[in-house]
């Protein structure tokens, strides 16, 4: 009699034992699907990423003979007019070379510095703007150089801009003379700089950036990539996608425990398109970063579209 209650009694802790297993289950993958973050102070760079075409305020001197060139100064100095910079030796007579201009000297070049200057900035055809490219080739001490080569070019170490083509996107956002800042890939430095004109091309926009300050180590670059930024957003920083809407409001989803959860409303205060910047949230507070994989996002959305 004893065996037969016992055996009876096996499939109810069977069932619940995989009860048990169950809720467990459900528990784990439900809070597995949790993509979650803290809240706290960041800053949101409101800007965009582009390929820009660097143009220099450079003079090209040619070679008044040919022969063997000795360098006497450095790639990228500063020098003051009249500075002997370079001898070239012909078979019968030695050439002495003295700057007629201050600035930064350069034995490279591209072949682009009279299309591309300055002084040209009007006649720059920007329907082949994505084939200026630059080819520097370089002189160098004791290397032999024909009668009106380019020896050298002399740069104005005071004016520098910047080409660049802009998303459709970003268009009507900037307006001319606005102050901006440039940004490398790789660096925390900004250079201060301004809107100097905006050029409509047929179905494309250019900017032509006038920066504030002179940048030495792009003067062997044509083209460089840089972030165009409008503004920086400092404060509370989260994903865009975890804002969502619903009839009293926009807000998160906030973990106010295990596998639980409550609607925060929040303000966007500024942002671009991938985190913003909110008030609503206090630094520390667990945020959902995916309330689009839960029912409780859709079902209010689906109610504030009614």
């Amino acid at each position: 009699m004893a065996k037969k209650n016992a055996t009876n009694f096996k499939p109810f802790v069977i069932i619940f034992i995989l009860m048990v297993v169950f809720i467990i289950g459900i528990q784990f993958f439900g809070a597995a699907r949790y993509e979650t973050m803290l809240a706290a102070q960041g800053e949101v760079i409101d800007g965009f990423w582009t390929d820009a075409l660097i143009v220099r305020d450079e003079k090209v001197i040619r070679a008044p003979i040919s022969g063997q060139v000795e360098l006497l100064v450095g790639e990228g100095d500063r020098l003051a007019s009249g500075r002997k910079l370079a001898v070239i030796k012909s078979s019968d007579w030695q050439q002495k070379i003295f700057n007629k201009k201050a600035g930064i000297v350069s034995f490279a070049v591209d072949g682009l510095e009279e299309e591309v200057n300055i002084a040209n900035l009007n006649q720059i055809n920007y329907s082949n703007f994505e084939e200026i490219k630059g080819n520097y080739e370089h002189l160098l001490s004791g290397n032999r150089i024909k009668k009106e080569e380019t020896l050298y070019r002399i740069i104005n170490n005071f004016k520098l801009f910047l080409i660049v083509q802009v998303p459709k996107s970003q268009t009507d956002r900037f307006r001319i003379n606005e102050v901006i800042f440039i940004a490398q890939k790789n660096s925390e430095k900004l250079f201060k700089a301004r809107i100097f004109d905006i050029r409509p091309n047929l179905e494309d926009t250019f900017f032509l950036i006038e920066l504030d300050q002179f940048i030495p180590r792009w003067i062997n670059r044509r083209r460089i990539e840089v972030n165009i930024i409008k503004n920086i957003y400092r404060g509370i920083k989260i994903p865009r996608k975890a804002v969502f809407s619903q009839p009293s409001g926009q807000g998160v989803l906030k973990v106010s425990g295990y596998n639980k959860y409550e609607f925060q409303e929040v303000v966007i205060l500024n942002g671009n398109d991938e985190y913003v910047i909110v008030s609503g949230l206090e630094i520390g507070e667990k945020i959902i970063t995916n309330p689009e994989d839960f029912d409780y996002g859709r079902e209010v959305q689906a109610y504030a579209e009614r």
